[in-house]
């Protein structure tokens, strides 16, 4: 069966999609697609070890940037987001490292769009598997969290506990952010606190709430 490229693309209804009571719901997909595409740029460059002299990500700015637009597009077609997958830890540790592997990826994907019943022949426990792998690659990240300094382990623990138990990277992002802030300053440690985190934590409470 051919898909059908004209049924979604370019119908918008960006008047529609701005009304008030709206804000909410578009204030917390914001959120949601900007704490997981960081998450997981955080994790897969952990993984393939594309990191600074920091230990931060290389090139994340440029990154997030490409996912943007990337997602824009997504949605001028009508598809689902374009944004970043957990997933492709796999393809790293298969030694994808370049913009390459997602191309070959997305070529791969194209004869898929003529059979996706296909696709949806195959179960979900089929699949699960290859995220049971994804998540022991990504777990090997937990040997560089600092456990002995509470303000580094305590927020940690509680990400890497309440995103299972809540289905949700926000949540468990957002509070291990607020958790961390506290602790900081109820050590005396404010003045370590970089401003734009204040920022990230309200907005972070907002999305908790609208959540």
């Amino acid at each position: 069966m051919a898909p059908d490229f004209t049924e979604a693309f370019l119908r918008l209804d960006i008047g529609g999609a701005l009304r008030f009571e709206l804000i909410g719901v578009i204030f917390t997909l914001l959120f949601t697609d900007m704490f997981d595409s960081i998450s997981t740029f955080l994790g897969v460059a952990q993984v393939a070890n594309l990191k600074d002299e920091t230990g931060e990500p290389k090139h994340l700015k440029q990154a997030l940037l490409v996912e943007a637009i990337s997602t824009t597009i997504s949605g001028l077609f009508g598809s689902s987001s374009g944004t970043t997958y957990i997933e492709s830890a796999a393809g790293v540790k298969e030694g994808g490292r370049t913009g390459l592997t997602a191309i070959v990826v997305g070529i791969l994907f194209l004869p898929f769009l003529y059979m996706s019943p296909l696709v949806k022949m195959v179960p979900s426990f089929a699949t699960a598997p290859a995220l049971v792998v994804v998540g022991f690659y990504m777990i090997s990240a937990i040997t560089n969290i600092d456990f002995k300094k509470i303000e580094e382990g305590a927020p940690a623990f509680l990400a890497l506990i309440l995103i299972p138990l809540t289905y949700s990277i926000t949540q468990g992002i957002s509070w291990s952010l607020i958790f961390y802030t506290l602790l900081k300053v109820i050590k005396g440690d404010a003045k370590d606190i970089h401003p734009m985190l204040y920022v990230v934590d309200v907005f972070a409470i907002i999305a908790l709430i609208l959540l």
